[in-house]
């Protein structure tokens, strides 16, 4: 049936598309009687199939996009006024100041309405009246400032459930503005210039569960929301509130979200801080965001919400509710002891970009908390009172305060750390970080950007630290770093510090290491066996130092080693045979060291394929083709590239070079090279034939008996 009407389809639109309102290109059969459209102007030569438009078993959707569309509509505009009875999404663009919306009129099975970023200052009548199937509304991005008789339908209850008015001048909010709109789920008003809540405007959407005034000019919500008994989420960002009066306090008890951030707020009320979730799902995330306002201190709890708590505590109601509490960049420099202790499940705390010289509250209050957050503080000393009770604890951030030491017993009790952010304060010797035992899935410490140049962390300390990060900071002598009783540390970082020498024992760090950053530091030298140890390495970065050459051992012991780099230094020659020792070697940065000629020799058997990084070097043309020719005919495993390709005068394969003939820079017969590449070809073929008798006999031995085989094996 389906294929029979389809034809039909297809002639009507050809005719749609001599008139460039509804190109045949731009429509798209998504599904059985299920369309997408492109219209311009205005929407004519469209027609829906047989089976589409009588009793179908098939529901009919319809998605029309209206371009640079006509402000006026009619009957005659329209070859076939019955499609419009079935579109049920409309998105219009035009530059229109004022219209009526007449299309409207027609599409009575809409559903959705997009009329976005269309600069509309005034919509006249009530053209929103026969929708009464129609659920989102988006009028956002105009100019609109009149909405008072906007919203009126002919059935009531209706089922608008979303409507978007953010971005427009709307200064007014009636009081009937949205009388007719009882099924509203979410409603947005945010980023226009409302100051005045006072005729209460929202008092019949009983159903309301997201409601967004945020980026207003919004002084007091004089009990505006309070008649919201369903209201989950509400956004105030960005207005001018100052205080908060008990009135209007008492939907926040509902909230799951309740955002007062950036506003003129300098007090917090306790009850703020009151929950109980009566019409929340249980394990929900309840978000109190009070970040940028002019706080300056958290109280106590009263006694009427901590009794609340442990009412509710004890009847078991909603323990599967979590807070995320946000007091962040404000100027707090007081918190009470039991500031917290209305809050039954503290997850989040985030107390960053405030004046807290010290941070000492109920130990019990901070149970469940997860991640907490006192950076950019002025805090010096951490208080084992406050962690003793913090089992939970896996990201702390402490960065940018004045710590110059980690108290012996801040921590503990701490035992599923993941995360421990120290950068930006003023450490400069640790004897022992005092945090026995990491997260079970492993745990990272950053102690960057300090004035460090001793560390040591004693056996039975920091088990299960996978990271450390210790760049920027003043290590001199390398060895003044004891990690050596770190047996699962796999990552470190020593970057941006003074180190100048590596040698065999300047290295106290562990085996299990497999990534080692040394880049941005001072180093001349690496003696020999220097690594030979680190078995396990994989990474190995020393860039952006000051090495003028490689030597023979400095990479011994290196057996596991994929990735080296080398770039930024002096390196003006480089022998393969050199890096003999990093048998596992895949790739090579030797970026901006000045070099005019790699030795490839010894890694014409090498075991893998080796990118090697020549960018900004001196290498001649010649050379380059010359590599580059070895590698594509499979005479080596090694290959020159960039990181970025060249657009100079002279390049090879996008590689940047100079041209002129290369000079010889090792010793020996111009014909060495030909008789590398002979040999590595004789290997080849060697190990080919090898792999073919390996082959042969497996064959003959499933194919003879025993004593045949041995037979016809010898011969």
């Amino acid at each position: 049936m389906r294929h029979v009407h389809i034809p039909l389809f297809i002639i009507i639109l050809t005719t749609a598309l001599c008139s460039c309102y509804c190109p045949h290109d731009k429509i798209r059969n998504r599904t059985q009687c299920a369309y997408r459209i492109y219209c311009f102007g205005k929407i004519r030569g469209v027609t829906l199939p047989d089976q589409c438009r009588e009793a179908t078993n098939y529901p009919v959707t319809v998605d029309v996009t209206l371009s640079d569309a006509e402000d006026h509509f009619d009957e005659d505009s329209f070859v076939d006024e019955g499609l419009l009875n079935y579109i049920t999404t409309l998105k219009i663009s035009a530059p229109w100041q004022t219209t009526n919306l007449t299309i409207l009129t027609y599409t009575t099975s809409l559903q959705n309405l997009y009329l976005v970023n269309n600069r509309i200052e005034t919509i006249s009548g009530t053209p929103f009246y026969y929708l009464s199937r129609l659920q989102n509304l988006y009028l956002s991005h105009n100019k609109l400032t009149d909405i008072e008789q906007l919203f009126q339908f002919q059935n009531y209850p209706n089922k608008l459930r979303r409507l978007s008015l953010a971005h427009n001048e709307i200064e007014d909010l009636p009081g009937d503005a949205f009388g007719d709109l009882s099924s509203l789920v979410e409603l947005d008003l945010s980023f226009n210039k409302i100051s005045d809540l006072s005729e209460e405007p929202f008092y019949n959407l009983t159903k309301l569960e997201v409601l967004r005034l945020n980026n207003n000019r919004i002084k007091d919500l004089n009990g505006a929301v309070n008649g919201l008994p369903m209201l989950k989420q509400l956004y105030l960002r960005g207005n001018q509130i100052h205080n908060i009066n008990e009135e209007s306090l008492k939907i926040i008890k509902h909230l799951e979200i309740f955002d007062l951030s950036s506003n003129d707020l300098e007090q917090i009320k306790p009850i703020m801080f009151s929950r109980h979730w009566e019409h929340l799902a249980n394990a929900s995330i309840c978000k109190i965001i009070l970040s940028e306002n002019q706080i300056v201190s958290v109280p106590n709890a009263t006694s009427n919400e901590i009794s609340s708590r442990f009412v509710r505590q004890s009847h078991g109601h909603n323990v599967d509710v979590t807070t995320d509490l946000d007091l962040s960049v404000n100027s707090i420099t007081d918190i009470q002891y039991n500031a917290f202790q209305s809050l039954i499940k503290l997850v989040n705390l985030n107390l960053s970009k405030n004046k807290l010289i010290d941070f000492v509250v109920n130990p019990k209050d901070l149970i469940h908390v997860k991640y907490l957050n006192l950076s950019e503080n002025f805090i010096m000393k951490l208080y084992y009172e406050t962690f003793s009770s913090m089992n939970n604890l896996q990201n702390i951030d402490l960065s940018g305060n004045q710590l110059y030491y980690i108290p012996d017993m801040a921590f503990n009790n701490n035992y599923n750390l993941k995360l421990v952010n120290m950068t930006y304060n003023e450490i400069e010797k640790l004897d022992a970080i005092h945090i026995n035992m990491f997260h079970p899935s492993g745990g990272a410490m950053d102690l960057s950007n300090n004035r460090l140049f001793k560390l040591t962390i004693p056996y039975g300390e920091g088990l299960r630290l996978y990271s450390l990060i210790l760049h920027s900071n003043n290590i001199t002598d390398i060895s003044l770093i004891d990690l050596s009783h770190q047996s699962e540390l796999q990552s470190l970082d020593f970057s941006r510090n003074s180190i100048q020498e590596l040698h065999a024992s300047s290295l106290l760090l562990p085996v299990s290491l497999e990534s080692l950053d040394l880049t941005c530091n001072k180093i001349q030298k690496i003696g020999p066996s220097t690594f030979v140890k680190f078995t396990r390495l994989k990474t190995l970065r020393l860039s952006n130092n000051h090495l003028t050459r490689i030597e023979y051992g400095m990479f011994q012991g290196l057996s596991s080693l994929k990735n080296l780099d080398l770039s930024y230094n002096r390196i003006k020659v480089l022998e393969s045979k050199l890096l003999l020792d990093l048998k596992c070697l895949q790739l090579l940065s030797m970026r901006s060291n000045g070099l005019d000629l790699i030795d490839f020799t010894s890694w014409y058997g090498h075991k893998f394929n080796l990118q090697v990084y020549v960018d900004n070097n001196n290498f001649t043309c010649e050379w380059l083709s010359s590599a580059l020719n070895d590698f594509n005919n499979g005479y080596s495993r090694v290959k020159p590239t960039v990181l970025v390709g060249g657009h100079g005068r002279h390049t090879v394969e996008g590689i940047p070079c100079e041209s002129g003939k290369s000079e010889m820079l090792f010793e020996g017969p111009e014909y060495v090279m030909a008789d590398e590449r002979l040999l590595a070809t004789s290997q080849k073929i060697l190990e080919a034939v090898r792999e073919q008798n390996f082959f042969l006999r497996k064959f003959m031995r499933k194919l003879f008996p025993d004593e045949v085989y041995q037979i016809v094996s010898q011969r």
